[in-house]
């Protein structure tokens, strides 16, 4: 044990003042007769502590001699970047701060060892330094070094490879020259080959004599010039027989074929096109349609179909050659490449639709005769149902009449189908008469939901009507646009469950005026969205009295009105059926169609 005053020692005073016992201290470095020393003060219990001096001579003398080169040397520094052990013994002595030294600076705030270059404050020279921290004490290592004299080894070595690489470029030039020296021969003579293959000359063939791989490669060109000309000829025997056979099938069908670009210039005619066309034998190859075809109209059907096409387009047309009549359908396809990536062109079938016409027409007019007949007998029947039901004959029971009203239900229905056959009849054969006047479709269809309320209000079905404030007013028929209203909602209300929902939305378009009615009734499977206008058409399940001709006839008064009518549903959620009328619907708009137009 030795004696020492609190004042001397700091390690043990700063031990003392805080927590006794708590925790150990450690004095900062000082010198006793050069011998630098640091002091342990340890904690033994509330009353007694443990002291301990410990020398650093060793760990000084290892910093102090240790050196890098003529100019790199080691130095510690204190937590507060004072210089605590050097070569220079007046830096340790007096402690200079280092603070400003960047590597200091790192290495007390570093948790890891690092380097870095910095200009030196004191010597003004470019420094490399490295630096570790010491946690435990909060002190520093730092070993630095001339940069000059840190990277000589790197420029000497830099000096060398650049020496070794001009060395072996020079030696690499050398042996690339000899080597295309003796190969430029040879792969001139490949080359020159290879530029008669890319021409289709199969003939050429290379003789090398080297006897080395550039020999084998000769031989193997040579191998596959004869492949290939082996190759061509089974493609284009292949080629012929292909065109053959496709020439075959062309010529053979009963329809029409014309391939055309997209610019309508002709690649592909069968002879049943030429003779519809009129396109001469030869000569019209690449060349554009419209440059042989005399007959506007189906000029005007070609222009029609090529200048606008769809996935799938379709028209028909009616040509009067020597007093006979001849009904055409043209059908236009895309011409798609395999990979599905390309389109290539068009393709028109023409087909010779005239007896299915005349079949259709000699069906529908024994059909509209048989019912023009059945219309008298059966308006006689209903009159005389008429006549018993309110007694005239005589007393009725309650069982006759029962029986009786059955009889005028049914004799309703036939009633109004053979209204609607006759309907058809007038609007196909161009006897139904338009009478073009204003029309407020707002007004004519918030009239149609209030004739129709009652039918909705027996399966409790809200029936409502969407439509903006001020509504374009256009021109067409009133009673017809009127009934094709009635059509539609009588139809949804038919197939929309109780408690259900109608809506009846009108929309002004740019051009147009959109009506929608839309369920949420049964809907329509896919496989009749395209058929749901077709007469007599009727969703399998869903028949439920109808004719199955209202939405025949809605769809001739749209298109009578120049408008179009469509369908969307999915099925077990509902039906929207659109119709669109032209805003600027006139007389002369109305010249082309099939109907005696009157103007109001």
């Amino acid at each position: 044990p030795r004696l020492f005053s609190l004042a001397d020692d700091q390690a043990f005073a700063s031990f003392w003042q805080t927590e006794k016992g708590s925790r150990s201290a450690l004095s900062p470095v000082y010198f006793t007769a050069n011998d630098p020393r640091i002091n342990i003060v340890y904690p033994l219990g509330k009353e007694h502590c443990l002291y301990a001096t410990i020398s650093l001579r060793t760990l000084w003398d290892k910093i102090i001699h240790t050196r890098l080169g003529s100019t790199g040397y080691a130095f510690l520094v204190n937590e507060k970047g004072e210089i605590i052990a050097h070569h220079n013994h007046e830096y340790e002595s007096s402690r200079r701060p280092a603070a400003d030294i960047p590597a200091v600076a790192q290495a007390l705030k570093a948790v890891t060892v690092g380097s870095s270059e910095y200009l030196h404050p004191w010597t003004k020279k470019h420094i490399v330094g490295a630096y570790a921290p010491v946690q435990s004490l909060h002190w520093g290592i730092v070993i630095q070094q001339d940069k000059d004299e840190a990277y000589l080894s790197v420029s000497r070595m830099r000096s060398q490879a650049l020496m070794l690489i001009v060395i072996s470029l020079a030696g690499a030039s050398l042996c690339a020259l000899f080597i295309a020296r003796s190969m430029t021969r040879p792969l001139v003579r490949l080359t020159e080959a290879a530029r008669h293959i890319a021409q289709k000359d199969f003939t050429v063939r290379v003789s090398v004599k080297t006897h080395d791989e550039l020999q084998d490669l000769a031989e193997t060109f040579n191998e596959m010039t004869r492949e290939l000309q082996h190759y061509d000829q089974m493609q284009v025997d292949k080629i012929v027989e292909e065109k053959t056979k496709t020439d075959a099938v062309m010529f053979s069908i009963a329809d029409g074929l014309i391939m055309t670009d997209r610019e309508g210039r002709i690649q592909l005619a069968n002879t049943q096109a030429k003779e519809i066309t009129g396109l001469p034998e030869t000569g019209w190859q690449n060349e554009p349609l419209w440059h042989f075809v005399t007959n506007p109209q189906i000029r005007d059907t070609f222009e029609q179909l090529i200048k606008n096409p769809g996935e799938t387009a379709a028209k028909e047309i009616e040509i009067k050659v020597n007093n006979l009549t001849q009904h055409y359908q043209f059908t236009t396809r895309e011409v798609i490449t395999p990979d599905k990536k390309d389109k290539i062109g068009l393709v028109t079938a023409i087909r010779n639709i005239t007896l299915e016409k005349e079949l259709n027409r000699m069906k529908d007019d024994f059909l509209h005769s048989i019912t023009h007949d059945l219309r008298n007998p059966m308006t006689s029947i209903r009159g005389f149902l008429k006549f018993l039901m309110d007694g005239v004959g005589g007393p009725v029971n309650a069982q006759q009449k029962k029986m009786l009203e059955t009889m005028d239900r049914a004799s309703h229905r036939l009633m109004r189908l053979i209204n609607d056959i006759l309907d058809i009849a007038k609007l196909e054969s161009g006897r139904m008469t338009l009478a073009l006047g204003d029309v407020d479709l707002k007004h004519l269809a918030q009239r149609t939901i209030e004739i129709a309320e009652g039918q909705a209000l027996k399966k409790s079905i809200a029936l409502t009507i969407d439509c903006p404030q001020e509504l374009h007013a256009i021109k067409g028929d009133v009673e017809l646009l009127e009934r094709v209203f009635t059509n539609l909602v009588s139809n949804s209300l038919k197939f929309t469950p109780d408690n259900g929902k109608v809506t009846v939305r009108l929309l002004d378009r740019q051009e147009h005026i959109e009506a929608s009615v839309i369920d949420n009734g049964e809907g329509i499977p896919a496989e009749y969205i395209q058929k749901i206008f077709d007469k007599f058409q009727q969703v399998a399940g869903q028949r439920k009295g109808g004719t199955g001709l209202g939405l025949t006839i809605c769809k001739h008064i749209i298109e009578s009105h120049l408008g179009m009518i469509k369908v969307e549903s999915k099925l077990g959620e509902g039906s929207v059926f659109t119709f669109t009328i032209p805003k600027n619907l006139t007389v002369d708009s109305l010249i082309t169609q099939k109907l005696t137009v009157t103007q109001q």
